[in-house]
């Protein structure tokens, strides 16, 4: 299951919850399925810790796919690369993070 990979912050408790689905618009429903907001007008905070790396000498790629389905003006993601101190349960957004964009 993908909760025993990523964690919600419950920093704030009125931070919004993360679902399984396919969403609104797919190809296959099974094959689809990513992690999606759940609620409007809310703020999200997930994370998943991975193994240490060093990419010196090399350049370091990080990517992301976000489906906008709903039809709002403004609103978005960003990724934040955390450093391995990160408390994932009381990540918010003044936590200390090495990269950000989105």
């Amino acid at each position: 299951a993908w909760t025993r990979r990523w964690v919600e912050s419950k920093h704030k408790p009125d931070y919004g919850r993360f679902v399984l689905t396919a969403g609104k618009f797919y190809g296959d429903a099974d094959k689809d399925k990513g992690i999606q907001t759940s609620q409007d007008a809310r703020f999200y905070a997930l994370s998943s810790r991975f193994e240490p790396f060093s990419n010196r000498g090399r350049t370091l790629v990080v990517q992301f796919t976000v489906k906008h389905e709903q039809n709002i003006d403004c609103g978005g993601g960003y990724v934040k690369l955390f450093p391995a101190s990160l408390s994932q349960e009381d990540m918010h957004g003044d936590s200390e993070y090495n990269i950000m964009f989105g």
